[in-house]
C-alpha cells in the first residue's frame, strides 16, 4: 500500500473526533488487519473443553473483533455466537442466562460465547439467575471470562509492537503524486516512519501505559484512532497542500490536541513541555521552539521515556517496580531509605493522625456507635513485607527461578506492587493479607509524606483501602494491637473524656495473668 492510500485508510479511523462519529465501527470493518492477541490465544488453547465464554468491557475494547477472529474455530466447535448482548431482546437475554446456568450446572453440552458491555450481563444475571454470579466466580474449566476493562493494552510489549507496526505498515516509498509541493518533505511520511520505528512504537506504548497507571482505560479502538490521528491529524492531502505550516501536523504536536476528546485531554496533561528537565532552554529563541524540542526528545530518546512526562512521582514509582523485578520481597522494618521508605513514612503520617509517636493507629468504629464515638487501635509488631504483585509465598524459590528463566513479567506485575501481612495458615501454608499498591495509591502516600495533601478523614483513607488492610490484620492476629483508644467527638457537652484500654502482664512471677489498664487520653 502506497502512502497516499495509507492516509485515506487512516482517515477513516479519526474523522472529526465528534463522539467517535465516522470512526472505526467494528461490525463494518474489513478484518484484513489482524494480530493474534493473548486473549485469542488463551481461548484457542482451551476451546475443546470450554462451553461458556464471556467477553466484557467498554465499546471499542475488541470484543467483536475477537469473535470475528475466532469465528471459524468457534463455529466448528459448536458455539452459538452472541456478538452484542445489549442488542438482544429481554426474552433472549433471559434465555441466554438460563442457558449459561444449565452449562454451569452440567445439564447441557451446548456452547455459547457472549460479548457484553460492562455491567449489562451481570445486571441480567442478578435479575433472572442471581445464584449464578457465585458459580461464575469459581474455578471451572468449562468457563472463561475475559474482562477487557482490566486489560492494559500496553502491558505486553511484543503484542503492542505487532499491533502498531501491522496497522501502520505501508510500502515505505515516497508519494506517487509528483505535483504535490510537499512530496519531498511529506509530513505524513515523516509521521509514519517515526511511529513505525522502535522508538516511535515505544513512545506510544509508554503513553498508553501511563494512561492505565493513572486509572484510565485505553481501548483497542482508542489505540487505532490515536495512531491514525498522529499520522494524519485528521486532514486529507488536499487540505494539507494549502497549509503554510505543515510542521504543526508533526507527530509531537499530539500533546496540543486536548480539546478533541478525553483520551487526548489525558495525553495533553502529560505534555513533556511542562516538565522541568536538564535541557538548556536558552538555546531556543522562542518558547514554542523549546516546547517542541522537549516533545521531540520524548519520542527520539531511546531509554527512560517515563521521566520525561509531566506526571508527578512517576519516575519514583517506576524505580519501585524495577526493584521488585530484581528482589521478590523486602521486610518493611528493614527499609530505611529510597522510595519505599518515603512510602512507609507517608503511610505512617496518614494513620497516625499527625502524632509524632511511631505507633500505627487504625480507625475501626462500629457503625452502630454512630459519629459520636470513634475507636482506634495501636498495632504492635506485625510481620509486614513489601513484595512484587502475584508472589506465591509458598513457592518462592520456584517462582523466582521461573521468572529469571523466562525473563518475563505478567502485564499486571509491571504497574503495581504489594504490602502484605504474612502469617501461618492451616496445614503449614503461608497465608497473606494484602494491600495492592498501584500508581494512584503510591502517589497518595508520597503526597502525604511531603505534606502536599494529608487528610485524616476516614472516607478519604478508606478510598484506598488502607484502614481495611489493617482491620483485617486485627481480626486475624490475636494480640495484634497493644492499645485501644476510645474518643468522643463532643466531650464537653457529654461530660466525658477520651480513654484507652491496654492489656498488660500482672507481674513477672505471674506471667500467665493479665490486667486491663485504663488511662485518660488527651
Amino acid at each position: 500500500m502506497n502512502i497516499r492510500e495509507k492516509v485515506k485508510e487512516l482517515l477513516k479511523y479519526c474523522a472529526d473526533y465528534q463522539g467517535h462519529t465516522n470512526m472505526m465501527d467494528e461490525r463494518r470493518k474489513n478484518y484484513d488487519f489482524n494480530v493474534e492477541l493473548p486473549e485469542e490465544k488463551g481461548i484457542s488453547a482451551h476451546l475443546n473443553e470450554l462451553q461458556f465464554i464471556l467477553l466484557t468491557g467498554e465499546a471499542g475494547d475488541g470484543k467483536t473483533h475477537l469473535i470475528h477472529a475466532l469465528k471459524e474455530k468457534l463455529t466448528k466447535n459448536g458455539f452459538k455466537l452472541c456478538e452484542d448482548f445489549s442488542a438482544e431482546s429481554e426474552d433472549d437475554k433471559k434465555q441466554i442466562v438460563q442457558k449459561v446456568e444449565e452449562i454451569v450446572s452440567g445439564k447441557t453440552e451446548d456452547c455459547i460465547i457472549v460479548a457484553a458491555n460492562v455491567g449489562i450481563f451481570t445486571k441480567t444475571v442478578l435479575m433472572y439467575e442471581p445464584t449464578l454470579i457465585e458459580e461464575l466466580n469459581k474455578e471451572n474449566p468449562k468457563i472463561k471470562i475475559i474482562n477487557f476493562e482490566k486489560r492494559n493494552i500496553a502491558g505486553d510489549k511484543k503484542v503492542f509492537y505487532q499491533i502498531v507496526q501491522e496497522f501502520l505498515k505501508y510500502d515505505g516509498g515516497n508519494c506517487l503524486e509528483e505535483q504535490c509541493i510537499h512530496r519531498e518533505h511529506c509530513i505524513y511520511k515523516k509521521n509514519l516512519d517515526m511511529l513505525l520505528s522502535n522508538q516511535g512504537v515505544e513512545s506510544v506504548r509508554v503513553l498508553c501505559d501511563v494512561i492505565c497507571l493513572i486509572g484510565e482505560h485505553v481501548t483497542f479502538r482508542d489505540l487505532l484512532s490515536l495512531l491514525s490521528y498522529m499520522v494524519t491529524f485528521g486532514e486529507t492531502c488536499e487540505q494539507r497542500v494549502v497549509k503554510s505550516d505543515v510542521e504543526n501536523c508533526s507527530y509531537e504536536n499530539i500533546f496540543d490536541k486536548m480539546q478533541l476528546n478525553k483520551l487526548f485531554a489525558t495525553i495533553g496533561r502529560m505534555d513533556p513541555a511542562f516538565k522541568n528537565t536538564a535541557m538548556n532552554e536558552r538555546e531556543y529563541s522562542t518558547i514554542e521552539q523549546c516546547r517542541r524540542a522537549k516533545r521531540q526528545r520524548f519520542f527520539v530518546q531511546e531509554h527512560e521515556k517515563y521521566p520525561l512526562l509531566a506526571i508527578d512521582y512517576l519516575p519514583q514509582f517506576r524505580n519501585v517496580i524495577h526493584l521488585f523485578q530484581k528482589e521478590p520481597f523486602l521486610d518493611v522494618g528493614m527499609v530505611q531509605d529510597g522510595e519505599l521508605y518515603l512510602v512507609k513514612r507517608g503511610l505512617g503520617r496518614i494513620i497516625r493522625r499527625g502524632q509524632s509517636d511511631l505507633s500505627i493507629k487504625v480507625a475501626d468504629t462500629p457503625t452502630m456507635l454512630g459519629n459520636d464515638i470513634q475507636t482506634e487501635f495501636e498495632l504492635g509488631d506485625i510481620d509486614i513485607v513489601w513484595h512484587r504483585y502475584g508472589l506465591d509465598f509458598n513457592h518462592l524459590e520456584e517462582n523466582t527461578r521461573k521468572a529469571e528463566e523466562e525473563n518475563t513479567r505478567k502485564a499486571e506485575e509491571e504497574n503495581r506492587f504489594c504490602m502484605s501481612y504474612i502469617y501461618q495458615g492451616e496445614e503449614d501454608q503461608v497465608e497473606a493479607i494484602t494491600m495492592v499498591i498501584d500508581y494512584r495509591l503510591f502517589r497518595y502516600l508520597m503526597m502525604a509524606e511531603e505534606y502536599y495533601y494529608l487528610s485524616h478523614n476516614s472516607k478519604s483513607i478508606e478510598e484506598y483501602t488502607i484502614n481495611t488492610f489493617f482491620r483485617k490484620i486485627i481480626k486475624k492476629k490475636a494480640g495484634a494491637y497493644e492499645k485501644m483508644i476510645v474518643r468522643f467527638t463532643d466531650q464537653k457537652q457529654r461530660d466525658v473524656c477520651d480513654f484507652s484500654l491496654k492489656m498488660q502482664k500482672k507481674s513477672i512471677l505471674e506471667s500467665d495473668k493479665r490486667i486491663i489498664k485504663i488511662r485518660r487520653e488527651g
